[in-house]
């Protein structure tokens, strides 16, 4: 056998390999690399988002505190000045005084029906009925008033003063009652002759007007006892500019609450339109001011940073004060205006983690693809290798492997460990190939030595199928040459004579062909060609049984690349052994179609199935053996000389049989085009 000849391929291309290597690589620097710097960058970054959120809280705490402090000043003022007020000794104190002297002495019906006729006479001024100011109403306590109010006009909505009874004394407006005994301000501030502060809580008077009240008692000349009672009505205004005056940003503002969750005063919504919920309020009811993080600030922000502070006014107020509530200054600003420099925060980092890993990655990716590099040839080298080594491995195509097989060489200088592992790599492609000319070189001695092997099992096999058909041959003859024999009975033994020899003709045809080792002429070959000339020959050598037969042809399969001959016989042989499988008639199909799910080059599928009686487990495991038969004038050649004709094409043959169900026979064979073609996807889009 000849010598084989190596040659060299051209360099391989790198990058169709995979390149995992090379992305672990970079993935390791990355995460080397940049993972202690986005720890950084995101522990910086929330230490400087908790630093920001402290100083933005603080500077909201500083201004409710301030906010706190100005509405405080503003309370006791007003209370000092109510104070004042009722302490004036020669006209208010004096007016008082005066109008309690009419309770002391005389019949309390008496009194009580002076108090019904004043009443009814005030009422009648008040309503306009009557012009003229009623007689017990104190001019010089009301002008006192009136000139004390004029100081601050805007500021009150109107100054009362009452006596023990709370009874009208004085009022800046004839627009209240006369009597005030049953009032909660008159009690509170009267306290039962005690004396105490009295601070309302804000309320609606007419729509849009809120006022306040704050009543103080009037005191004796001893201070020890309260013998009247002065309330100021103020307007909302003045606290509504201690609130309005605060501005953060575009959109912050200041509150004034109560611990209630009512907003009394807000720039934004009318009072008590809106409510603080529980969950910031029990945040915001802290003895000291300070600063929260509200989920909800219940002007639509979330997450908001607000500030509180309580509100603690000098003067001990009664215990209805306020509403029995108390007061708190609340500040607070739309989210986004809070967080934008966190946000500017974020992006700078976002932007300088970006940067980082864009210069990781572009320097992981330079580094790994000089690491790399070498590695994917040295991978491709192999995977080169092993499939040449596949090919040889493959029965019949050890010639046509050998002829593929290339001189695989790697040169690496790197002067590391892989240029040691590319040396290695060299001599074991060097010992491989050597291995591969002895294995040539003995592949002649070894296909000799089958043939005579095969020769011997021939022969005998053969001697045995013809000893027996001779001997009877023989005894024909013989009773041809008796003379005494009647020519009926030499007719009949003729023709058994002559079916004898056509019988040791066909079996000595089917020796012959298993004998011959013709090489395959390939060439190209439509599937639909190749089975209806298989039909057609089939047909010719039938005896008419009812077969039904159904072809199957992909309209769009490729040609395949054999010898057409080979490829045939092969197939009509499987023909006929499907019609012994049918005595009485079934359905024989026959398909063609690009095969799925195989590796390597695109191949065609050719099926043989019949509906027959099949054959059991232990039939199958010896269908390939040579003279291996279930029939009783079977060779046993057939099956065995079919496989060998399709391996010489390059293909390969399946059986898949079940007993009582029938068989069916898949042939596959390389296709004439490369895979991958437009024909090839449009015929698998077909078949999906």
């Amino acid at each position: 056998m000849p010598a084989t000849v190596f040659k060299q391929e051209s360099p391989v291309e790198i990058g169709r390999a995979r390149r995992g290597l090379q992305k672990k690589f970079v993935a390791s620097l990355l995460i080397v690399g940049f993972a202690p710097g986005i720890v950084a960058l995101f522990a910086t970054y929330l230490y400087s988002t908790q630093t920001l959120k402290n100083a933005i809280g603080d500077s909201f705490q500083q201004i409710a505190s301030a906010t706190a402090r100005r509405i405080e000043v503003m309370i006791d003022d007003e209370i000092d000045g109510a104070r004042h007020l009722g302490a004036a000794p020669l006209v208010v104190r004096g007016s008082v005084e005066a109008a309690n002297m009419a309770y002391h002495g005389g019949d309390s019906r008496a009194r009580e029906r002076l108090l019904q006729d004043q009443n009814r006479q005030w009422e009648e001024f008040r309503k306009g009925r009557s012009s003229t100011m009623p007689a017990f109403i104190n001019l010089d306590a009301l002008a006192y008033v009136q000139g004390w109010a004029n100081i601050r006009r805007e500021t009150y909505e109107n100054i009362l003063v009452t006596d023990e009874r709370g009874t009208l004394v004085a009022s800046l407006y004839p627009t209240v009652e006369f009597l005030h005994g049953s009032a909660v301000w008159w009690n509170e501030a009267f306290g039962q002759g005690l004396g105490h502060t009295y601070v309302s809580d804000l309320y609606e008077q007419a729509p849009g007007i809120y006022l306040l009240d704050v009543a103080v008692p009037v005191l004796n000349d001893e201070g020890t006892q309260a013998i009247g009672v002065v309330k100021l009505v103020l307007r909302r205004d003045n606290l509504m500019k201690a609130i309005m005056e605060i501005r953060v940003g575009e959109h912050g503002h200041g509150m004034l609450l109560n611990t209630e969750g009512t907003p009394l005063i807000c720039p934004v919504l009318p009072p008590k339109a809106h409510l603080i919920n529980d969950a910031l309020m029990q945040q915001l009811m802290q003895p000291k001011p300070g600063w929260v993080i509200a989920e909800d600030d219940a002007h639509g922000g979330h997450n908001s940073i607000v500030g509180y502070a309580p509100i603690r006014f000098t003067h001990r107020l009664s215990r209805s004060s306020l509403g029995g509530t108390q007061w708190y200054a609340f500040v607070r600003q739309d989210p986004s205006e809070t967080y934008a420099p966190v946000y500017t925060l974020l992006r700078e980092v976002g932007m300088i983690g970006f940067g980082m890993v864009t210069v990781l990655a572009s320097l992981g990716f330079y580094v790994g693809r000089l690491i790399v590099k070498p590695i994917v040839l040295l991978h491709e080298q192999a995977d080169a290798i092993r499939r040449d080594v596949s090919d040889l491995a493959s029965a019949g195509r050890f010639d046509r492997g050998l002829r593929g097989t290339t001189d695989r060489r790697v040169a690496i200088r790197t002067g590391d460990e892989l240029e040691s592992l590319a040396s290695a790599f060299n001599q074991m492609a060097e010992t491989l190939e050597e291995s591969f000319k002895k294995i040539h070189d003995q592949e002649g001695e070894l296909l000799r030595k089958e043939k005579l092997a095969s020769v011997g099992q021939l022969l005998a096999a053969l001697a045995h199928d013809i000893k027996n058909p001779l001997g009877v041959v023989r005894s024909s003859a013989q009773l041809i040459m008796d003379e005494h024999q009647p020519d009926s009975v030499k007719r009949e033994v003729a023709q058994y004579v002559i079916d004898e020899v056509d019988r040791l003709t066909n079996r000595i045809n089917h020796f012959l062909r298993f004998a011959r080792q013709k090489p395959p002429e390939l060439r190209a070959v439509w599937a639909k060609v190749l089975l209806d000339a298989s039909l057609q020959e089939w047909r010719a050598l039938g005896k008419g049984e009812p077969i039904r037969v159904v072809i199957e042809v992909c309209p769009d399969v490729p040609a395949l690349l054999v010898d057409p001959d080979q490829v045939k016989e092969a197939f009509v042989n499987l023909l006929v052994n499907a019609r012994e499988a049918m005595p009485d008639g079934g359905t024989l199909r026959l398909s063609a179609q690009l095969a799925e799910h195989v590796r390597g080059p695109a191949m065609v599928e050719l099926r043989v199935a019949d509906s027959g009686i099949g054959m059991n487990v232990e039939h199958l495991k010896h269908v390939y053996d040579p003279f291996f038969t279930t029939k009783e004038y079977g060779t046993g050649l057939g099956l065995t000389n079919a496989k060998r004709l399709v391996e010489n094409n390059g293909g390969q043959m399946m059986i898949q049989s079940t007993e009582g169900q029938g068989t069916e026979v898949v042939l596959r064979f390389l296709t004439a085009v490369r895979a991958g073609t437009e024909k090839e996807e449009a015929c698998l889009n077909q078949r999906s």
